[in-house]
């Protein structure tokens, strides 16, 4: 919708985006309309286990001590993500 009233193609009005969207509820129930896919974001699925004696036995490799404890400073490198197109 907003793509669309950016380029002009349609006008930003609430009649508009309730007709657009019903359009589009009724193709995705006809199986006319593709899955969307956000190519920007991340997907965060919290981890999951099996059962308790899977996730005992990863804990230990999770385990770190905090290097800065104590310090006056502390040095952290990060990483600027790259922007593009989708």
């Amino acid at each position: 919708m907003y793509r669309l009233v950016s380029e002009g193609v349609l006008p930003h009005t609430p009649p508009m985006y309730r007709r657009l969207s019903a359009q589009l509820a009724q193709a995705r129930r006809e199986g006319r309309f593709p899955d969307l896919i956000d190519t920007v974001r991340e997907v965060h699925v919290p981890p999951a286990w099996p059962d308790a004696d899977a996730f005992v036995a990863e804990m230990p490799g999770w385990f770190r001590l905090d290097r800065s404890a104590g310090q006056k400073r502390a040095l952290y490198v990060a990483r600027r993500r790259e922007e593009g197109p989708p």
